[in-house]
């Protein structure tokens, strides 16, 4: 007879240790990254800020988003922009509205079925936009609030957010 593994709940949200996602009730480590991924998240992200500072707010850094409390899913984007008008205030813990935009910068130690179902996880959140950033394959893909797909290269610009667009050529930085 075997051990019944415990999944985590809704409750065991303020224990979630950093440096993992919880899927379906079980934790799932994240590897580290590496330093283009820093580079490119920074850069972006700093690019949000400029453009809408004082309208919402720009998290970085594996922002935790729970995408459901039963079973307990939660996921860490790595780049969060949500308007004043969503969330009036940030929470000290993680996100549980539906934010604007997210971006996910691409490892190498990504597979295509683990972004595949985050994605799903985001659009079944609610997130507006969801941007991916493929450093390797210099591809940008935007998903928009009407789950539209647009595909370009990094010399192609893209309208992150209504009122902002970049190439990500322009950002500097790239191999």
């Amino acid at each position: 007879m075997g051990v019944k593994e415990s999944l985590l709940t809704y409750k065991d949200l303020e224990n979630i240790p950093e440096g993992f996602e919880v899927i379906e009730g079980r934790l799932k480590e994240l590897a580290p990254v590496g330093g283009e991924h820093g580079f490119l998240e920074q850069k972006v992200s700093r690019k949000i800020d400029e453009k809408f500072e004082g309208e919402g707010y720009v998290l970085v850094g594996e922002v935790g988003l729970v995408i459901s409390k039963d079973p307990l899913t939660v996921r860490a984007a790595d780049i969060v922009y949500i308007s004043k008008k969503k969330l009036k205030s940030l929470p000290k813990g993680m996100l549980e509205v539906p934010p604007d935009l997210v971006v996910e910068i691409i490892s190498p130690s990504n597979t295509f079925e683990e972004i595949e179902e985050k994605v799903a996880d985001y659009m079944r959140f609610g997130v507006g936009r969801i941007l991916l950033v493929d450093p390797n394959a210099k591809k940008v893909t935007l998903i928009d609030e009407q789950r539209k797909i647009q595909i370009k290269d990094f010399s192609e610009e893209v309208e992150v957010l209504p009122g902002l667009k970049l190439r990500m050529s322009e950002l500097g930085g790239s191999r």
